[in-house]
């Protein structure tokens, strides 16, 4: 069994089966018919499990440190919900060419998660009635699905599933409150339309750590989506997707007690921006989940997924590249090992790039004796558009088209250019941003590096 960092879809990997542990949560796979070689479990927004069947169409996927979890079964592009308790050894049978219809789970929750497959949670009310009319309308839906655990014998049969159901019911049917008032505005057409402290009122009650709900996605989900709601009440500025990351893990960290909640939503809030937008310019959410992460596991998925995203700290292997010359030779990064290397990403198009070949030319005549090289590296789209650029510009160094094809520029993260990166004689990065020809101490810089 494997244990994966994912974006919201995910692909699926081989898995082996963990030993295992009365703390931990067990969920034997059983296919008939099977149409795919691994199944896997969706645990939240940046985790899976993934294991491989075996000849017999069998699996195990194993759970550490989960109380009661909600995940969903992936078979394919198919899934379908689950409960899974601390302790459970529960067993998912299906026939893999009717995955959704023949889905059942033995166990002691079995009549939980009977339910689950069962039960479809009804719409809530349109958003163009009244505040008091939604909020009464949410909860009486609310009302009226929690019935069916008793209907079904739920308390007595999964007494703690039902406890968490409620809960999660409660959860699930607030979060329409969240988007309310843009529902009503749109609805109504009144654009200045505000319900008021009537509102963050309902949303402030609910914002509370609940240990018990810490991996059920309706509870995390509303912490996502309603402290950015308080916090906009109290004044707070939110300009855009890594200001809302950053105010809701400083509320977190601040606001809510030591425990799993505290922990899991730093960890998955802080994964889920990485994952998405990468990890440039995102000091103060690093130094946030540095400071209040404290789990020792997810503290290290958490530093495990800057590594792996942080393609251009200095001191790391550079991305590579394929470029060719005039004639037509390709060159790759390790053609150009044993010196340092400045490089210069431009375009014949670009006039700032331009008005740094005077001094590019006068750097790569000061070091002309050094262990440095001055490489150019065209991200024309054409061509010919470089070749014309060779022959009217004195161009200093070495010159090459970069290939369309390459992520070398994206790898950097370049967003504008010219844009200057200096590597070592081994090709790793020194500096992904590197000065200017034209800046101030450049010279003094490279004079600076060893065995230059």
């Amino acid at each position: 069994m494997k244990r994966l960092l994912i974006l919201p879809l995910l692909a699926l990997a081989s898995a082996s089966c963990a030993p295992q542990q009365p703390e931990e949560a067990h969920l034997r796979i059983e296919v008939t018919n099977p149409t795919l070689s691994s199944v896997g479990l969706l645990v939240d927004r940046t985790t899976a499990y993934t294991a491989e069947l075996d000849k017999h169409g069998r699996a195990t996927i194993t759970l550490p440190g989960v109380e009661y979890l909600y995940a969903r079964l992936v078979y394919g592009e198919q899934t379908r919900p689950l409960f899974i308790q601390r302790g459970d050894g529960a067993t998912a049978r299906f026939d893999g060419l009717h995955f959704a219809e023949s889905l059942e789970v033995d166990g002691k929750n079995r009549a939980a998660n009977d339910y689950l497959r069962t039960t479809t949670l009804p719409e809530g009310p349109s958003y163009d009635v009244s505040w008091d009319e939604f909020a009464q309308g949410l909860q009486e839906q609310c009302t009226g699905i929690a019935r069916l655990l008793e209907v079904r014998g739920l308390d007595s049969l999964c007494p703690d599933f039902a406890r968490i159901e409620r809960l999660r019911l409660r959860y699930a049917y607030a979060q329409p409150m969240l988007v309310y008032e843009m529902g009503h505005r749109m609805m109504t057409g009144d654009t200045t339309f505000r319900v008021g402290s009537a509102l963050t009122d309902s949303v402030r009650e609910l914002v509370v750590a609940r240990e018990e709900l810490a991996d059920v996605p309706e509870y995390r989900d509303f912490l996502r989506f309603g402290i950015p709601l308080l916090l906009q009440d109290e004044g707070v500025s939110i300009e855009n997707s890594y200001d809302r990351t950053v105010a809701t893990m400083r509320y977190i960290g601040e606001r809510f007690p030591a425990g799993r909640v505290k922990q899991s939503m730093l960890r998955s809030l802080a994964l889920e921006y990485l994952q998405v937008e990468g990890v440039r310019n995102t000091e103060e959410l690093q130094n946030l989940a540095n400071s209040y992460l404290t789990d020792p596991q997810m503290l290290a998925d958490y530093r495990a997924e800057i590594s792996r995203h942080d393609l251009t700290a200095a001191g790391r292997p550079s991305p590579d590249f394929t470029a060719v010359d005039r004639t037509g030779r390709r060159y790759t990064l390790s053609d150009f090992r044993g010196k340092y290397l400045y490089i210069d990403l431009w375009a014949s198009w670009c006039g700032p790039c331009k008005r740094e070949l005077p001094h590019l030319k006068r750097l790569s005549e000061r070091f002309a004796d050094r262990e440095i090289l001055f490489l150019g590296l065209s991200v024309d789209s054409e061509r010919d558009d470089w070749e014309k650029a060779l022959d009217s510009e004195e161009l200093p160094g070495t010159q090459l088209w970069l290939d369309p094809s390459s992520s070398f520029a994206a790898d950097y993260g370049v967003d504008g250019i010219p844009r200057f990166i200096l590597l070592d004689k081994e090709g790793h990065i020194v500096e992904s941003n590197m000065l200017r020809p034209s800046s101030e101490g450049i010279d003094s810089y490279l004079e600076s590096l060893k065995d230059i």
